[in-house]
């Protein structure tokens, strides 16, 4: 008996065994196409992070994507710290790309996409200033002066936070859908403006960096505007 006994408890370990085994086996394949991309972004010429807010972008991997909407959506991404260090994990032949803030340092990213990264590797990236645009942008517009100022004052890429909610028709009480939910100064990257859009329930959830100043319908003389300090959600009849 006690030979039976210690037979089925080592055939019992060996089963377990080869479990974790198979296990361990199958996450190391699934994840043999992970990479891992970090490094500093700072400004040309000095030690100092951009201002304002900067992301590391997938540039072929979208968040949301509407064929009908090309312009909308938002590329999966990770934002920059306060020091200029960012880590971001990706596969094998991804495009990533840098974007600065581009109210201050322009809409050219070209020079700061990277194509077809297929190993883990260390980036740094130097940001080029753009005085003259930046001046040019500025002048005659106090609103967007005051808002960069304040942007750049209180936005805090090392703490995010959840814009949520529904949005739902005055008239009908039905759910709006393609109402566009955006976070201030930072793009995509077609270098427009990111955006996300209300589903067909009229839903939306985003995640951005405390302080990070908001809209809904931004394009339209109503718009709503508010500084998101906390996880909020948000309901609304339009």
């Amino acid at each position: 008996m006690k030979s039976l006994y210690i037979k089925i408890s080592i055939t019992l370990f060996a089963f377990i065994l080869l479990c974790l085994t198979q296990v361990a086996c199958k996450s190391t394949k699934l994840n043999t196409t992970d990479i891992t991309i970090q490094g500093r972004v700072t400004v040309l010429g000095t030690d100092s992070a951009p201002l304002g807010l900067t992301t590391v972008n997938i540039k072929n991997k979208w968040s949301w994507k509407d064929e009908s909407l090309p312009v909308y959506g938002e590329n999966k991404r990770v934002f920059v710290n306060r020091q200029g260090y960012y880590k971001i994990n990706i596969e094998k032949g991804d495009t990533l790309v840098i974007i600065p803030n581009h109210v201050i340092y322009g809409r050219d990213i070209s020079k700061y996409t990277f194509v077809n990264l297929d190993k883990s590797q260390t980036i740094n990236v130097e940001i080029t200033e753009d005085q003259i645009g930046y001046q040019k942008r500025i002048e005659n517009n106090p609103v967007l002066a005051a808002n960069i100022t304040n942007h750049i004052k209180n936005v805090n890429p090392e703490q995010l936070v959840s814009i949520s909610g529904t949005i739902k028709s005055k008239k009908t009480n039905q759910p709006l859908k393609n109402v566009d939910v955006g976070s201030g100064f930072n793009n995509n990257v077609l270098g427009l403006g990111t955006y996300h859009l209300t589903d067909n329930k009229g839903n939306f959830n985003l995640r951005i960096p405390k302080g990070n100043l908001c809209s809904i319908q931004a394009l339209s003389p109503n718009a709503i505007r508010f500084i998101a300090q906390n996880d909020t959600i948000i309901n609304l009849d339009l």
